[in-house]
């Protein structure tokens, strides 16, 4: 039978692994004194949220039957997107931390495809690939930009939240795009 002080330490342990987990820092935590958790959990979130675009891109621009004009802005998410992948990824690389990182990389939300849409979108070809990647995009960029106002507001470290104002204006261009895409 437990005693209180074991029940007491399991307890406290228990509280600290989930502060540690929850907050993703790690023993020796490069993170500047400007950042924040706001920050930690957008880089966490918005990597995948862009590695899905880039892949949902290339989906389009592997299909036949597309149209230039959705070609054009499909290349420019995934050029874009991949750009800012690597800025991203070099404050995770240089804050250390992989660990939330890829406590984040399954989640599917703020706009993400499920697999089973991603699948079927890379079934597609002509103009039914080219009016689904535009719906789901759309979508996935609104996410996105939701996801970012929270960085832009909550934000401590002041160019990450000066790439969030980016992405916010990029997308909400691309989105308009999009939408006259989709009604012509």
């Amino acid at each position: 039978m437990p005693t209180l002080r074991s029940s007491t330490t399991l307890a406290v342990g228990t509280a600290l692994a989930t502060t540690l987990l929850l907050s993703g820092c790690a023993a020796g935590s490069a993170t500047p004194g400007s950042a924040n958790d706001t920050d930690l959990h957008f880089l966490a979130m918005m990597t995948p949220h862009h590695e899905q675009a880039v892949q949902m891109s290339d989906i389009v621009l592997a299909a036949d039957g597309v149209s230039e004009e959705t070609r054009e802005i499909a290349e420019r998410i995934r050029s874009g997107q991949q750009q800012e992948i690597v800025t991203m990824l070099g404050w995770v690389a240089e804050w250390r931390q992989e660990p939330l990182l890829r406590q984040h990389s399954e989640h599917i939300a703020n706009g993400m495809v499920t697999p089973e849409r991603m699948s079927a979108l890379g079934a597609l070809d002509g103009a039914a690939a080219e009016q689904t990647f535009l719906e789901e995009m759309v979508v996935h960029h609104e996410g996105a930009i939701a996801m970012t106002q929270d960085q832009i507001d909550n934000g401590g470290y002041a160019e990450l939240r000066a790439l969030a104002q980016q992405m916010i204006d990029v997308q909400t261009a691309e989105i308009a795009e999009m939408n006259r895409l989709l009604g012509s």
